[in-house]
C-alpha cells in the first residue's frame, strides 16, 4: 500500500515537452547549446515582449495614477504566476508552461480594466468585429507583437496558446470566448478548443491561481484604500456565508496580530493596519491554495488518471479536475461575484474613474476612424491598401471592417496614461503636439 501511494505520488500530471502540444506554427531553428525546454523558450519570449512591459500601467481595479502602490495587469500577472507555480509544484505539472500561461493571460487587456473592454466591444460591434481579452492576447503573441525577423508574433507552443485562449474565471465562460474569435482566425483557433473537453492541467491551475490571486489582493486594496470598511467587510462576509475568511479573521489572524504586537510594541495603528490587511491576504491565498491541492488530488485519483498519460485523461473529464471544494466554490463565487463586484468593483469613486474611461476611450476610436492619418506611422503601415483606395472605396463595409480592426487593436494596446495622454492631445486646443 506504501509503495502503491509513493508511485502515485511520484507521477506527474504534466504536459509532456516531447508531445505535440510543444509544436510552433514556424519550426525554430535548432539551437544545440540551449538547454530550455520548449516551454521555457515561451516564457521568457513572453517576459521580452513589449506587450507584456505595457502591462505595467495598465489597469487591475484602480487606475494606474491613481496612486504608485495599488496592483496593477503587470503585478497582477506576476502573482498569478507565483500561485500558479505553487500549484504546479504541488501537483507535478510542468512550471514553465504554467508560468508562461500566466504571464500572457492578461496581454489582451483594453486600458482601464474591464470597462475598457467592454466600451472597446461595444465600439466594434457595429463593423462585425467582436473583442474580447482572451482572443486579443492570442492575436498579440500570434500576429501583432514584431520582434523576430522570421516570423511574426512570438511563435510560441500550441500548449501556451491553448491556454492563453482557454483559462477562464466566473467573470466569462469558454462559450463567450469562443464566440469572440474572429471569422478569419476560426479555423486556426478552432483545434484549441476541439481538440478536447478541458484544456490542459496547466490552463487550468492558471484558472484558479487567477482566481485566489484577485480574490485576495481585491480584498487587501479595497481596505487599504477605503472603499470598503472592515467593520463592512466582516458584515459582508458574515451575510454571504464566506466561513473559511469569517474562520481565519477569528482564529489565525487575531492570533498572528497579537504575536506581531507583542514584538513591535511601538508600531502605530496605520502600521498595524497594514500587517494585519497583508496578513489576511497570504492567509487567504495559503488557504486556499491547500484546499485546490486537496481536492484537486481526490479528483485525479477518482478519474483513475494516475498511470501513464495522465495529462491526456485530465484533457478528456467532462469537467475540470483542478478545482475548489464544492462548499469553497460557493463561498469563493459569493466573494467575488456579491462582496467584491457590489463594494469595490462598483464602488462610486472607482465607478466615476470608469466614465471617465469610457468617455476616453469612444473619443480616441471615433478621432482614429474620422481621420486614420493621426495614426502613428507604424500604426498607419497596416493600412497601406486603404490609403490607396479612392474616397468611395473607404466607405464600404469590408474597408471600415478593416480600419476598425486596426484602430481597435490600436486602442487596445495602449496603457492608461498613454491613453489618457493621447485624450489630452486630441481634445486640448493648447495641448502640443509637435
Amino acid at each position: 500500500m506504501v509503495k502503491k501511494e509513493k508511485e502515485r505520488a511520484e507521477i506527474s500530471i504534466a504536459t509532456p515537452c516531447d508531445s505535440q502540444w510543444a509544436k510552433r506554427k514556424w519550426e525554430d531553428e535548432p539551437q544545440p547549446d540551449d538547454p530550455r525546454t520548449p516551454f521555457q523558450h515561451d516564457k521568457d519570449r513572453i517576459l521580452h515582449s513589449t506587450a507584456f512591459r505595457r502591462l505595467q500601467y495598465k489597469t487591475q481595479v484602480y487606475v494606474v495614477h491613481e496612486g504608485d502602490l495599488y496592483r496593477t495587469r503587470l503585478t497582477h500577472s506576476l502573482e498569478v504566476a507565483q500561485i500558479a507555480r505553487g500549484l504546479a509544484k504541488l501537483l507535478k505539472a510542468d512550471i514553465d508552461l504554467v508560468e508562461a500561461i500566466s504571464l500572457a493571460h492578461d496581454l489582451g487587456h483594453a486600458p482601464f480594466g474591464h470597462i475598457g473592454g467592454e466600451k472597446l466591444r461595444e465600439l466594434l460591434e457595429p463593423y462585425g468585429i467582436p473583442f474580447d481579452h482572451n482572443i486579443q492576447s492570442y492575436r498579440i503573441v500570434s500576429y501583432l507583437e514584431e520582434r523576430y525577423s522570421g516570423f511574426k508574433g512570438l511563435n510560441l507552443t500550441d500548449a501556451t496558446l491553448e491556454g492563453i485562449l482557454r483559462h477562464h474565471t466566473p467573470f466569462d465562460s469558454e462559450e463567450d470566448i469562443k464566440s469572440a474569435v474572429p471569422t478569419e482566425t476560426e479555423d486556426e483557433v478552432s483545434k484549441y478548443f476541439d481538440s478536447s473537453p478541458q484544456p490542459s492541467a496547466e490552463t487550468q491551475i492558471v484558472s484558479i491561481a487567477d482566481i485566489i490571486a484577485y480574490a485576495a489582493h481585491d480584498i487587501e486594496d479595497a481596505l487599504a484604500v477605503g472603499l470598503i470598511s472592515w467593520d463592512t467587510f466582516k458584515d459582508q462576509i458574515q451575510k454571504e456565508n464566506i466561513d473559511f475568511i469569517l474562520d481565519i479573521i477569528a482564529n489565525e489572524l487575531e492570533q498572528k496580530m497579537d504575536e506581531y504586537k507583542r514584538f513591535n510594541a511601538q508600531a502605530t495603528d496605520e502600521v498595524l493596519q497594514k500587517i494585519k490587511l497583508r496578513t489576511l491576504s497570504r492567509m487567504i491565498i495559503e488557504y486556499l491554495i491547500r484546499n485546490v491541492y486537496k481536492q484537486t488530488k481526490s479528483n485525479i485519483e477518482k478519474i483513475d488518471a494516475y498511470q501513464e498519460a495522465t495529462w491526456m485523461k485530465i484533457r478528456g473529464n467532462k469537467s475540470p479536475v483542478v478545482a475548489f471544494p464544492s462548499d469553497l466554490e460557493r463561498q469563493t463565487d459569493s466573494l467575488v461575484n456579491t462582496v467584491l463586484f457590489k463594494n469595490v468593483y462598483r464602488e462610486p469613486r472607482v465607478m466615476v474613474m470608469m466614465q471617465k474611461a469610457k468617455k476616453i476611450i469612444d473619443t480616441l476610436f471615433q478621432s482614429f476612424m474620422d481621420e486614420p492619418q493621426a495614426l502613428p506611422k507604424i500604426t498607419q503601415s497596416r493600412l497601406a491598401e486603404y490609403f490607396a483606395m479612392t474616397e468611395r472605396m473607404k466607405k464600404s463595409r469590408v474597408s471600415r471592417h478593416k480600419l476598425a480592426t486596426v484602430v481597435g487593436d490600436y486602442i487596445s494596446g495602449m496603457t492608461d496614461k498613454y491613453a489618457m495622454d493621447m485624450y489630452q492631445l486630441l481634445t486640448q486646443a493648447y495641448e502640443k503636439a509637435l
